[in-house]
Formats: C-alpha cells, sequence, structure tokens
C-alpha cells in the first residue's frame, strides 16, 4: 500500500503506535503469572503513555507544526513512501483490539515479550524515520528513541529471565 502522508498524519501515527503499545502492555500485565513480568509491563504502560503525551505535545509546538506542514503528501519519493508504508503496515498493533487480543492469545509470557519485542524494534524504525523527517526539530525524538531502546534491552532481560 502506497501512502501519501502528510506531517501530522505521520506525528497522528505515532500517537496511535505509543496507545496501542499502552494497551498491549496494560492487557499483558493483566494477564501475567510471573510478578516481575507483571511490574515490568505496568512501568512500560506509563512510558507509553508519557510518549504519547510528548507526541500530543510536539503537534502543538509552532516549530514542529512548520516542520510538519512542509511535508506535503507527494513531496517525498516513491521508494521513501513505500518505505515508510512498509513500517507503518508492519506495525503489529493496527488498533487497540488487536494489541488486547495479542497480548491475551500469546501461547506464554516468553511469546507475549517477542510480541513487544518487536514492537519496540518496528517504533525504534518507524522513530528514526520520523526524526530524519522533522530535521532540527526533532530533538525530543532523541529522548523517546533512546528509551524505546532501552525497552529492548530490558525485554530481552525479561525474555532470558522467563527462560531460565
Amino acid at each position: 500500500m502506497l501512502l501519501a502522508l502528510t506531517g501530522q498524519e505521520i506525528l497522528q501515527i505515532a500517537i496511535e503506535t505509543e496507545r496501542q503499545g499502552a494497551v498491549f502492555y496494560e492487557r499483558l500485565a493483566t494477564s501475567a503469572q510471573d510478578q516481575r513480568v507483571k511490574e515490568e509491563c505496568q512501568r512500560l504502560v506509563a512510558f507509553e503513555r508519557e510518549h504519547e503525551k510528548t507526541f500530543r505535545r510536539l503537534l502543538g509546538q509552532r516549530d514542529v507544526q512548520r516542520a510538519l506542514d512542509s511535508l506535503q503528501p507527494g513531496q517525498l519519493s516513491d521508494e521513501y513512501q513505500q518505505y515508510l508504508s512498509a513500517l507503518i503496515d508492519s506495525n503489529m498493533l493496527p488498533d487497540e483490539e488487536t494489541a488486547q487480543r495479542l497480548a491475551e492469545e500469546a501461547e506464554s509470557e516468553v511469546a507475549a515479550i517477542n510480541i513487544a519485542l518487536q514492537m519496540e524494534k518496528n517504533t525504534i524504525l518507524f522513530y528514526q524515520e520520523l526524526q530524519n523527517l522533522l530535521g532540527e526539530q526533532a530533538g525530543v525524538l532523541q529522548a523517546i528513541l533512546d528509551e524505546e531502546r532501552s525497552h529492548v534491552y530490558e525485554l530481552n532481560e525479561l525474555k532470558t529471565y522467563l527462560q531460565d
């Protein structure tokens, strides 16, 4: 699917990504048997909600608004649009219902952590592209990217713990 996204739409996708991540982790925290998994998921819910707030604040900032407004549909090359579309399409959590279902139906806590790892990796790729698109106005994204990277590390540690 080839999309002609505006900068506003790209940032809106980031907001939805964080919301769906929070729903996934919230459901996983509720259904997890292991106390460490519950606590880690609850902590990740707080991060996802904070990231969503940050992206919403970005939408209201004038300098970010100008950077977003300068990105018009069709301005990006077809290849780049295809890449962004592939990143968006590969999002494992296209909506809140799917996020809940994936957390509930995971075969095991390890399987759920694997879903979370892939979700975080996809998010990192998408946010790196958003950072590239926003250029100088994307400073706040670096902190979010650093946190997302730490989530990958922490989830991997949690997975190792569960497998031992």
